[in-house]
């Protein structure tokens, strides 16, 4: 019996460890476009401070809505490409928005640990409902939402965003 638990261990952690491998190794995946995307509807969550904000705050935004934790490894490294990315993108009307699944304590001190130059919403299991009602049913983080002035969906990603390639929807998405 008990070598069945070591066996059983063994081949655990080996697949653990191959899909660690495989993530570390595998380039973030390309944002595609959304056929059909749909209008996304309002919702409203308290930001790292506590109060009260809404998506619809930033109508008439392209909008980088992006799905997060303090835990999530891919989501650590691709947020300082979203920090240069608000830099200089702001002026042509882009908004980075985060969204921490996390508890608000952990979210904020990573927050300023990194210097985040755009708001971030904290919620926990409601934000994740928010994340499946816009497209995430697998449950991923990072998972980012791309949004249009009109306020649809344009695109979608689930894992870490390669930022050469959000780079290039961003200024395909403001080029007008």
């Amino acid at each position: 019996m008990r070598s069945r638990l070591v066996v059983a261990i063994v081949l655990l952690a080996a697949f653990a460890g191959g899909l660690m491998l495989r993530v570390m190794v595998h380039s973030g995946p390309t944002v595609q476009a959304v056929v059909d995307g749909g209008q996304v509807q309002d919702f409203g969550l308290p930001d790292l401070h506590g109060q009260p904000r809404r998506l619809s705050e930033f109508a008439g935004s392209t909008v980088v809505l992006n799905f997060w934790a303090s835990w999530c490894g891919p989501c650590l490294e691709e947020m300082p490409a979203f920090i240069e990315l608000q830099r200089r993108f702001q002026d042509r009307g882009v908004q980075f928005l985060g969204v921490a699944v996390d508890e608000p304590e952990a979210a904020q001190a990573l927050a300023e640990r990194l210097g985040l130059n755009y708001p971030s919403l904290v919620g926990d299991l409601e934000a994740m409902d928010i994340a499946r009602d816009l497209g995430n049913t697998a449950g991923v983080l990072p998972y980012t939402v791309l949004i249009g002035r009109d306020g649809t969906v344009r695109a979608r990603l689930a894992g870490k965003a390669d930022e050469a390639d959000l780079e290039r929807w961003l200024r395909e998405l403001t080029a007008s």
